[in-house]
């Protein structure tokens, strides 16, 4: 009991820790400055669970508010330069692109996508690495907590249409949820009559993904923590599962998935997980058929995506489509039995 009591709170701890400050209240309550007609340029304070991108261009993005609909257009420093309506925003990031401030993207783009409940700033070492290999990156920011994964892949759709013709290649980086909001982006382009799957997209790398579920998530169903912390994405993970998974498409390009294997009985574990895990996911649950490439490693799944090895291994299959090398590829060709814990679930 003692174990399990410390791998519950180990997973809580994980989830609190990465929720950031919110925003003040002229950011999540429209009325305060629309009303007066105010805009005032000023650094926005976060409220990363509370925006989502709808929009990004040469470190511009436009984004809007998840509970009360309205937009605003924030610079490459994060300060407020147009609020209201997105017809408004987009007309004031238009004239920075026409003056030259805004320098659309172009060549090979990178669109990074953090997990659930964390934000865009868990990705920054990916994202100073990556740039400096010389990608370009977009950091995706998402409310992840407060919308469903639907919401998230139609508001990633519209980013990556956005994207100018100059960009030539389209890659993604995932940790955790992130893999699943691509996933469900996939599958609503395959089910569309009018917007096919971008052609510039060339390779994925999934770190931690819980592409056959999540059994914490699925524990914590009914924890009042747990409902309060990861919400509505949350709540897809564990008792909406099923059907999220129904919605979740296979990536045609190439995409090499990163795991956690902690798992030692002996040593450092979550007994909650069965077989191999990182703390949160089991190396089980990350595996997707029709990956090009697997690679496990001692990794934690809040701290892997900072980690040098994770780092390597990302450029390397993003460059070449393998971790490691060649003749060392582990693909996966079908999803290998499902490890059963004491209570065979």
């Amino acid at each position: 009991m003692e174990r399990v009591a410390a791998s519950f709170l180990a997973f809580t701890l994980i989830l609190c820790s990465s929720v950031q400050a919110q925003t003040t209240s002229s950011e999540t309550n429209p009325d305060s400055e629309t009303k007066s007609n105010i805009n005032w340029k000023i650094a926005t304070l976060g409220g990363t669970q509370f925006w989502t991108d709808v929009r990004v261009e040469g470190g511009w993005r436009i984004q809007r508010n998840s509970s009360f609909g309205h937009f605003r257009l924030l610079d490459s420093s994060d300060v407020r330069q147009s609020w209201g309506t997105e017809e408004a925003c987009t007309v004031a990031l238009k004239d920075n692109i026409t003056s030259g401030i805004v320098k659309p993207y172009s060549g090979k783009v990178v669109i990074l996508l953090h997990g659930l409940c964390r934000t865009w700033k868990s990705m920054t070492s990916l994202a100073e690495h990556l740039d400096s290999q010389g990608y370009t990156v977009i950091n995706f920011r998402y409310a992840s907590s407060r919308q469903q994964v639907g919401e998230h892949a139609r508001y990633l759709k519209r980013v990556i249409g956005e994207l100018s013709p100059d960009v030539t290649e389209i890659n993604f980086v995932g940790h955790s949820l992130g893999n699943i909001v691509v996933r469900h982006y996939i599958s609503d382009c395959k089910k569309s009559k009018v917007l096919d799957l971008d052609s510039r997209i060339n390779r994925m790398v999934m770190i931690g993904p819980p592409n056959q579920g999540s059994r914490m998530a699925r524990l914590l169903k009914n924890s009042a923590s747990f409902k309060l912390i990861a919400c509505a994405s949350g709540a897809e993970l564990s008792l909406g599962w099923e059907k999220l998974s129904e919605n979740l498409g296979t990536p045609e390009f190439e995409f090499g998935i990163i795991a956690g294997n902690y798992g030692d009985p002996k040593g450092l574990n979550n007994y909650l997980l069965h077989g191999e895990n990182d703390f949160t996911v089991s190396k089980w649950e990350t595996m997707l058929p029709g990956a090009d490439d697997f690679l496990a490693r001692p990794l934690l799944h809040s701290t892997m995506m900072h980690q040098t090895q994770v780092l390597e291994a990302t450029t390397q299959f993003l460059e070449k489509g393998y971790f490691i090398s060649k003749d060392r590829k582990r693909p996966i060709e079908s999803l290998p039995k499902k490890p059963l814990g004491k209570e065979g679930q």
